[in-house]
């Protein structure tokens, strides 16, 4: 696969983990509990809390606010991360990752937290619906629906309908990826950047490449995103580009996007396919590889360095969609 990679970080551990990564990856590790697939739902929630607990708390000058909202006849829950100001400020639409099936607001709060602060935006999180007990499109059409809610809504955000962004990580990069595909059709709506942090981009690519290297052993296996996919398409195309987005067609109407991508990680390899599908179709992309990583690394940033530099990095991108919309 040719790939034109516009930033390469980290040191050269021959694909391995770096010793940091390592250590992180063996601390999360039980070896005496069940495969996360081998259990039922509700314990394997229970038992994945893994959260980005150490990042800061940001509180200072932030407001943080839980709301529901009416769309489509149905109540959607957000959290909304405000700066202090007046406003307008840009909109960074977040949707949490978690195989579509774990996860929550909580779990991604600090992360949250840090783009509302850092970049100088409001974060709208949403608390889209979750397999198995909704399977697709109910995840999506959460997402999408808060989306168009949030341009329409823009004023009572402080936002600016003009200056919107969609970002998320593992299943909330799926979510954001497929959300910026149907946006494609919208008459008056348009993103100025997607961030796609490790995105799920292909459900039916469980073999071959980055997916046989980090079947296991790597924090996110193979059989758990067999598993929660399974969950989540229950019965679907797989190749439906709502669920994988490398089957979709682009028209030019497409958001740039940002592709945070982890060296170490099963979804390697098909969110590098799904770049280089954009790129093809002369969608500005800027995607940055980080090596010795694992899936997930961005969550580590408190205690992992590259999970810091990747923040950073996709704030940068932000800033510059925020301040020179496309």
């Amino acid at each position: 696969m040719s790939i034109h990679y516009d930033q390469i970080v980290g040191d050269d551990f021959a694909g391995e983990l770096c010793p940091d990564a390592a250590q992180i990856v063996q601390s999360i590790h039980d070896p005496n509990a069940p495969p996360v697939e081998a259990t039922d739902i509700t314990a394997a929630r229970e038992g994945h809390l893994f959260a980005a607990h150490d990042l800061p708390l940001i509180t200072n000058g932030l407001s943080v606010d839980d709301r529901q909202i009416e769309v489509g006849g149905r109540r959607i829950g957000i959290r909304v991360y405000t700066p202090s100001g007046a406003g307008p400020f840009p909109i960074l639409l977040f949707a949490h990752g978690g195989c579509w099936t774990f996860c929550s607001l909580n779990s991604h709060d600090r992360i949250c937290r840090f783009y509302a602060d850092v970049v100088g935006c409001v974060v709208v999180s949403v608390d889209y619906r979750m397999a198995p007990e909704y399977p697709f499109p109910a995840a999506l059409d959460d997402f999408y629906d808060a989306l168009i809610w949030c341009f329409e809504h823009a004023s009572s955000l402080k936002g600016d309908p003009g200056r919107v962004a969609v970002a998320g990580d593992s299943a909330g990069g799926n979510l954001s990826a497929a959300a910026a595909l149907r946006l494609q059709s919208h008459p008056k709506y348009r993103l100025c950047l997607q961030v796609l942090l490790y995105p799920i981009c292909d459900a039916s690519a469980l073999s071959g490449g980055s997916m046989e290297r980090y079947a296991d052993g790597y924090f996110f296996t193979r059989e758990v995103l067999a598993w929660t996919a399974s969950l989540y398409t229950k019965g679907s195309d797989v190749a439906n580009p709502e669920i994988s987005p490398q089957y979709a067609t682009v028209t030019p109407n497409l958001a740039p996007a940002l592709f945070i991508i982890a060296e170490c990680d099963i979804l390697r390899d098909q969110a590098l396919a799904y770049a280089q599908k954009l790129r093809a179709a002369d969608i500005k992309v800027h995607c940055n590889y980080y090596r010795g990583v694992p899936h997930a690394f961005v969550a580590m940033a408190g205690v992992l360095d590259l999970g810091k530099q990747a923040l950073q990095d996709s704030v940068h991108s932000l800033r510059q969609a925020f301040t020179q919309p496309d």
